[in-house]
């Protein structure tokens, strides 16, 4: 599941992993590193699931209860892995806007959309509505919302299509780069 979340978010050209990494020379291995921990470092309560057992989709929940606190290593550099001293200060940036609007989704009982992520040569193919189409079921069925941060302009009209809205809309400091929080 790393490897397609890596290859998902490199291959679809992630405006954030662009930003954070684009003086590096090393960069794609460091993009590779980055999306990889989005899965890595999840906790063990996260629900996890694949379109298929060949995994041309992932996505991962986070359920009700389960809050960020539970994270494992989601940094996984040191300063020394960067020859652009600067990466570490678009990276924290980027590290502060995330968590400014993971505090911002409420306290309540809530369903998590942490990550959806398909293989560039599976996009159009509706793998991402066959993952989070049927966990909407679920949450509708207990009365319970659903929040996700996305950092693609894009996104947004396809998580408006679920009935989800932008709450908080955040730059990154010392970019263009935006991340936006949505509940439905």
């Amino acid at each position: 599941m790393a490897d397609v979340a890596a290859d998902a978010f490199i291959g679809n050209n992630d405006p954030i992993g662009n930003f954070i990494f684009q003086n590096e020379p090393d960069h794609l291995e460091l993009k590779r590193r980055f999306f990889r921990s989005l899965v890595t470092s999840c906790s063990p309560m996260a629900l996890r699931q694949g379109i298929s057992p060949n995994l041309e989709a992932i996505s991962i929940w986070f359920p009700p209860g389960m809050d960020h606190s539970g994270d494992e290593d989601s940094d996984p550099f040191i300063l020394s892995d960067f020859a652009d001293p600067g990466t570490m200060e678009k990276l924290q940036n980027v590290n502060d806007v995330i968590t400014d609007l993971t505090e911002n989704l409420g306290n309540e009982p809530q369903w998590y959309l942490h990550l959806v992520a398909v293989i560039p040569k599976f996009m159009g193919h509706r793998y991402s509505s066959l993952l989070t189409s049927p966990m909407l079921i679920r949450a509708d069925k207990a009365y319970l919302p659903c929040t996700l941060i996305t950092q693609r302009l894009d996104n947004i009209r396809k998580y408006e299509h679920w009935g989800f809205k932008v709450v908080k809309e955040m730059p990154v400091p010392d970019s263009q780069e935006k991340f936006w929080s949505m509940r439905r």
